[in-house]
């Protein structure tokens, strides 16, 4: 007959900044301010293109409702945390017969992450590096509609730090999925073996998430954060490498 059985866990983490004895702290683009959680992105916020001039425009955000291609016009405001609204996880083991199938998932809503090295390779020929295919879609012409400014060989034009380059991070992940087939029992008897399992299993098969970059589970140090700031610079992706899917095939044997 059929077993399954299932687990299931989610976890709340609210925080708040209650008092730092002085102005507020930045590490990189995370801050530690007063009344906020802690690590929280403060940035500019891209506006987009100017569809005549192929300029990077930013929201000023004086209270004027308006937009500037002056990056030092633009006023950074805190538009997102690093820190997830919730966790969890999901464990669902199947068991017929001989087989036995263990799928475990987890999942991460609600926060966000700076692309710091999309900076870089997505800069509109700022930097030297090789750019990334969103390049493709960039304004060349007036009358272009875009949010991927003209490239302009070594020259800023929307590189710098904000909001361009912040992503939603929520991701559910299948972590690991096993499959397994115990020999019979008057198989194994006969072997002289208490049992005998074959199985194959797979680690990080899928990931189902809106995060554009390598892999939504990262967090690199942000630019110039100190290594005191483990618990505030969070949630910066800096070329960091996606973690290993790997398949395995075993044989477990009990005497």
């Amino acid at each position: 007959s059929l077993k399954w059985t299932t687990e299931f866990n989610i976890a709340f983490n609210k925080n708040e900044v209650i008092s730092i004895d002085g102005p507020e702290i930045a590490y990189g683009v995370n801050y530690v301010i007063e009344g906020e959680e802690i690590g929280v992105f403060k940035l500019a916020e891209y506006a987009g293109v100017h569809p005549m001039t192929g300029d990077a425009l930013f929201y000023r955000n004086d209270g004027s409702g308006l937009t500037t291609n002056n990056y030092n016009e633009a006023k950074p405001v805190v538009v997102g945390s690093p820190n997830p609204d919730f966790i969890g996880g999901l464990t669902n083991v199947f068991t017929y017969h001989q087989f036995d199938l263990n799928i475990l998932m987890s999942f991460v809503y609600g926060n966000k992450i700076y692309m710091s090295g999309d900076r870089y390779l997505s800069s509109n020929a700022e930097s030297w590096d090789n750019q990334s295919l969103d390049q493709l879609d960039r304004w060349q012409q007036p009358g272009d509609f875009t949010d991927v400014p003209q490239a302009r060989f070594d020259t800023r034009n929307g590189s710098q730090h904000s909001t361009r380059y912040l992503k939603d991070g929520s991701y559910l992940r299948i972590r690991n999925i096993a499959l397994g087939y115990n020999l019979p029992q008057q198989t194994t008897q006969k072997l002289r073996l208490n049992k005998v399992r074959i199985y194959i299993s797979g680690q990080n098969l899928f990931t189902f998430t809106k995060y554009p970059g390598f892999d939504p589970e990262v967090n690199s140090m942000s630019a110039g954060a100190s290594t005191q700031a483990y618990n505030v610079s969070l949630g910066v992706d800096f070329f960091t490498a996606p973690q290993m899917r790997s398949l395995i095939c075993g044989i477990e044997v009990n005497f």
